[in-house]
This record gives C-alpha cells, sequence and structure tokens, in this order.
C-alpha cells in the first residue's frame, strides 16, 4: 500500500540523510507529483541476495523507476532516515531481528526534484520468530553456533559427584578430580579405552568443534571440518535458576537443567572408566552462557561424591550475544589490562598475531588510565573533559535498537549512536589488517556512528572520530578494539581501547 506524503524541500533532504555521500543527485530537475512518483516505483522480494527465486515474504528486494529518475530509498530508526538503497533501479535488504514485526515500513523520495517528494510502502517480511533464551545461549540468535573444547577449565574429565552446589563447580572445578586439558591426550592408551573398541574418535583436538542449530541438530566436526556425528538435543526445565536436584537429591541448587540428545551426538560422548558401551543421553548443566557450556553425566543412584563424568565446552563464535546479551549490556574501562592500568593508547600496528595483542598486550607503546585521559584532551574535538574520563564512564549496547550509548559515572548520557557487528568470523581470526601483513589479527568489526563509544578518539588525530574498530577480543567479560587508518603499514601508529563487562 503507497502513502503519499507532503513534498518537502530538497535542502531539508540533504540535511536528514544520515548518508548522502552515497547518492548522487545530479542537477535538479522540475518537481515531480506525488501520483507520478507512487506509480512510476516498483519492487520484487527475493528469498535471498541472489535475487534468483521470488518470495512474498522475502527480505531481499529489488526496484525499478518507470520513466527513469533516481530516488532514494530508506527506513526510519529512532526517527532518523536509515538510507538502505538509491538509484533509477537497484536492489536492499529489509532484515529485522527476531521478534520485531513482521510488517515493516519503507519510504520512496525523489532525489534530483527542486522539491523531493516521499512515497510510504508498508511491506510484510520474513521474521524468524523469537528463541527462547536457552536456546539463544546454544545456538544464537541466528541461530547456529560453534562449540569448542574448554581447554582452560578442562575440556573432559571425571569429578566426585555433588561436591557442593552447581555454581562453585562451575567457576572453581570443585569436586574434579581429573580432567584433559589438551584434548590429544583422549588419543593416548590410558584414555582410548573409554571409547569403543580403543579406536580414536576424530574429535580428539583443540581444532574439534560442534555446530548447534536451532532446529535442535549438533554436528560434530574432527579438526579438518569432516562431519564425524549428527544428533538432535532439546533443553529441558530451564528457567536461568539452578533448581534441579541432583541425581541423589543432596544438591538443590546444582544444574540449570537437562541437555537431553541423541547418544553419541557430543564431542568424546563417552562415560568415564565406560569402556565405551555407556554413550548418555541426560546431562545437567552446571553452567551455560554465551562462553560456557559445562555438563556433567552420573549414573542413576549415584551418590554425593562418587564418580560422574563431565565435559566442558567453550564458544566465541556468538558476538552480539557477548556485545549485547540479546537485550542490552554495560561496558566500562578495563583498568586491569595493563599493570599501569592503561585502557587507552597507541601502539606499532600489527605486530604479531590478535593473540599476542590480547594476551600480552604484543606491540602497546603506551597506555593510558582513565583517570588521566584529562591530560590527553588534545586528542579529543573539543579540548573539554564529558565524563568519560572517569574508571567507572560506561556504555551500554542496545541490541533491539542497535544503539551505543555512553555515559558518565553518575549515568549521564554524554552521548549515543548506532552500532552493528560487520565481518564477524564466528570467533576465528580470519579477517585481515588493514596493511594484509596478518591474516590471524581481528575477530571481525565494530561499526559504529562516529563518537559512540568512550573516549572514540585517534591518538594524535586532532580530535578524528574513527567509526570502524578491529575487534580483537569479545566474549562475555572482555571487548578489546584497535584502530588503523587505511593504508596504515605494519608498526605504523594505531590506537587501542581495552573495555570489560560492567558488573
Amino acid at each position: 500500500m503507497k502513502k503519499i506524503l507532503y513534498a518537502i524541500p530538497l535542502l531539508a533532504l540533504l540535511f536528514a540523510s544520515c548518508d548522502p555521500k552515497e547518492v548522487d543527485l545530479g542537477s535538479p530537475d522540475s518537481a515531480i507529483s506525488e501520483n507520478a512518483l507512487a506509480e512510476g516505483f516498483s519492487f520484487s522480494q527475493w528469498s535471498d541476495e541472489s535475487h534468483a527465486t521470488p518470495q512474498a515474504d522475502g527480505n531481499y528486494f529489488t526496484f525499478t523507476t518507470n520513466p527513469v529518475q533516481p530516488v532514494i530509498v530508506y527506513q526510519l530508526v529512532d526517527g532518523k532516515m536509515n538510507v538502505i538503497g538509491s538509484g533509477s533501479s537497484g536492489h536492499f535488504k529489509i532484515v529485522p531481528k527476531r521478534g520485531q514485526a513482521s510488517e515493516q515500513v519503507f519510504y520512496v523520495r525523489t532525489a534530483n526534484h527542486e522539491s523531493a517528494t516521499t512515497v510510504q510502502e508498508n511491506v510484510n517480511v520474513y521474521v524468524p520468530q523469537d528463541l527462547t533464551p536457552e536456546m539463544k545461549l546454544l545456538v544464537s540468535d541466528g541461530g547456529e553456533k560453534v562449540w569448542k573444547w574448554d581447554t582452560e577449565f578442562g575440556s573432559w574429565g571425571n569429578m566426585g559427584y555433588a561436591p557442593g552446589d552447581g555454581e562453585s563447580f562451575a567457576t572453581t572445578g570443585n569436586g574434579k578430580w581429573w580432567g584433559v586439558d589438551d584434548p590429544a591426550i583422549l588419543n593416548t592408551p590410558d584414555q582410548l579405552k573409554n571409547a569403543p573398541n580403543g579406536q580414536p574418535q576424530g574429535d580428539a583436538s583443540v581444532k574439534a568443534f560442534m555446530k548447534f542449530y536451532e532446529d535442535g541438530t549438533i554436528e560434530t566436526y574432527d579438526s579438518l571440518g569432516n562431519v564425524l556425528r549428527k544428533g538432535k538435543f532439546e533443553m529441558k526445565d530451564y528457567d536461568g535458576t539452578r533448581h534441579v536436584p541432583t541425581i541423589d537429591g543432596s544438591q538443590t541448587a546444582w544444574s540449570y537443567g537437562t541437555f537431553h540428545t541423541t547418544a553419541g551426538s557430543i564431542m568424546w560422548p563417552f562415560m568415564i572408566n565406560g569402556e565405551g558401551k555407556v554413550l548418555p543421553e541426560d546431562f545437567e548443566v552446571l553452567q551455560i552462557d554465551v562462553n560456557h557450556l559445562k555438563l556433567v553425566y552420573a549414573k542413576p543412584g549415584t551418590g554425593a561424591w562418587s564418580e560422574a563424568t563431565f565435559w566442558a565446552f567453550k564458544s566465541e563464535s556468538d558476538g552480539i550475544g557477548a556485545l549485547a546479551g540479546y537485550g542490552s549490556k554495560s561496558w566500562t574501562w578495563d583498568t586491569e589490562f595493563r599493570s599501569d592500568g592503561g585502557a587507552w593508547g597507541n601502539m606499532g600496528y600489527a605486530p604479531g598475531d590478535g593473540d599476542s595483542f590480547v594476551n600480552s598486550g604484543n606491540g602497546i607503546w603506551w597506555g593510558c588510565p582513565p583517570a588521566e585521559l584529562t591530560d590527553q584532551l588534545k586528542h579529543s574535538d573539543s579540548g573539554v573533559a564529558t565524563g568519560e574520563e572517569d574508571p567507572n564512564a560506561y556504555m551500554t549496547f542496545d541490541w533491539k535498537a542497535g544503539l551505543i550509548t555512553s555515559y558518565d559515572a553518575a549515568g549521564k548520557q554524554i552521548r549515543q549512536g548506532k552500532f552493528e557487528i560487520q565481518n564477524w568470523g564466528n570467533g576465528e581470526r580470519t579477517i585481515a589488517t588493514v596493511d594484509g601483513s596478518q591474516n590471524q589479527w581481528a575477530l571481525g568489526k565494530l561499526h559504529t556512528e562516529a563518537g559512540s563509544i568512550l573516549f572514540p578518539f585517534k591518538i594524535n588525530g586532532g580530535g578524528e572520530k574513527p567509526t570502524d574498530f578491529e575487534i580483537m577480543q569479545l566474549n562475555s567479560d572482555h571487548l578489546k578494539l584497535i584502530y588503523a587508518a587505511p593504508s596504515t603499514a605494519a608498526w605504523g601508529e594505531a590506537t587501542w581501547w581495552a573495555f570489560k563487562a560492567k558488573k
């Protein structure tokens, strides 16, 4: 359905557009009537970006104008114009987040006339049904998530069952007797006795992984990406609290629920000391969050401190879940990253792989604690302190709105802008650096409106506010960003930021 809106002067269009650089207005023509624009603009909806298969509620659009004339296609986001297409013909997409309305509105506006005319279009597009909170943790809002061995906790091993509450096991390993830090140990003779016929299973590697899908499918892969096995899963009795009693009933604050699977679906799916004959189907969930999944299996009748088996998995593939928590999440300065409390500073760009920067600060030349940023206002655009120079200043990422809002320590808003994660590598360092010297550098890119994050200034940039930051670390606890100007060479000057989740 088309709705004709009042003509708006072209000057207003120029100031309203979020990114007028993308639109070549050309020389102004005489005004066009509302009916002519409405009748001359047509569009089709398609199933994907190839525009090969029509779909009535498709998220991908092509458009044409007849007679040929340049137009701007946009949506309104918080009252601001978000240009999604332009030209006399072309394509655009409308992909709402889960749980949003399937009926969407976009606008078409003439681009090179003395006065601009606007047409409103109401369309229905596909919107995935909102996932339950536990499924978002397991498969991400994208409906697919990669899980690997958690070698820091100990990937697989045995424990004394129900030694205390579930939190003490998940966070400190309370009750753990023995665990495999390096899953390659599972291929040694001592551990192959836990596998069927004493044979390697293909998942005894730090590079092995599982994929969980929103339809309840598990796929387990070897280190080369070959599928080893498939199965189904579901999460039972989850409400976000530790309320499920253990098998022997001695702990009521133990697990978050039951992770039920087809037997043999997960990595190394064997009960310890079971000779490969016991492949559990029901696991107690001792930890479940964006980055961690810990499971425990105990045979029926197992008493407290009797032998049980545990599995520990981790995921860093869910970037938006870690950043915004599928709601809103706040981040503050990470003064613990360096011994000097520095959380912003300069560095030599791409001095090694990304892990070396995250783990040891490799390449950093200088770091400034937040409280000392008041001495660095020559790098800001105004030279005036705003309150973000406080260790307790923070910024909040709002998932559904797609907004970052920065606050001083007292909660007074400093600035706000849109954000999105781009080129996300599902937790793998696959994104090349600006100069191309490192292909194991960043995890992806955080794109923002200029000036959205805390102290958003390029060092020695005269107040320049970058919009594209390389994501060096992003999990539920830490966010580290780097900005290097285009064409920056290895060891050329770059700016870094370190944040931690606000508790």
